[in-house]
C-alpha cells in the first residue's frame, strides 16, 4: 500500500502565482513612474522658487532696499489707513469707496467679518495712497 504522492502543485496555483508576479512587475513600474515625477516636480518647484527669489531681489534693489518690509514701512502704512465705525451690515466695499474718494484715493477697502460666519462686524478699515489728516468727519 505504498502509494507514491505527487507534490506537483495544482495548475491553478502556477497561474495564480504568475498573476502576482505581473502585478508586481506593474506596481513597481509604476513606483518607478511616481518617483521619476516627484523628481520632476521637485526640481521645477527649485527653479520657480529660485525665479521668485530672484525676482524678488531685483526689485528690492530696484526700490533701494533689501525687498522686505520693515516695522518702518507698516507703521507708515499704519498712518495711511483709517478706522470706520457704525458700518451698516449691508454696505459694500464699492459703496465706502464712493463715499470716502472725496478724500483721496483709496487703495484698499476691508470690511471685517466674522471669521466663523462670515457676516460683518460692522466696521472698516480704508487706506488710502496719500497720508492725510481726517479729523472727525
Amino acid at each position: 500500500m505504498n502509494e507514491e504522492v505527487d507534490e506537483k502543485k495544482p495548475a491553478g496555483d502556477e497561474e495564480e502565482e504568475e498573476d502576482d508576479e505581473e502585478d508586481l512587475e506593474k506596481l513597481q513600474a509604476e513606483i518607478e513612474r511616481m518617483e521619476a515625477e516627484a523628481a520632476r516636480i521637485t526640481k521645477e518647484t527649485e527653479a520657480l522658487e529660485a525665479k521668485k527669489e530672484a525676482k524678488v531681489a531685483a526689485s528690492g534693489a530696484a526700490a533701494g532696499g533689501d525687498g522686505k518690509k520693515t516695522d518702518g514701512d507698516a507703521q507708515s502704512r499704519d498712518g495711511h489707513s483709517i478706522y470706520v465705525g457704525q458700518v451698516d451690515y449691508s454696505t459694500t466695499p464699492e459703496e465706502l469707496l464712493g463715499h470716502f474718494e472725496a478724500c483721496g484715493t483709496v487703495e484698499r477697502v476691508t470690511i471685517v467679518c466674522d471669521k466663523y460666519t462670515g457676516k460683518p462686524k460692522g466696521y472698516a478699515y480704508l487706506e488710502f495712497q496719500v497720508l492725510f489728516y481726517f479729523g472727525k468727519l
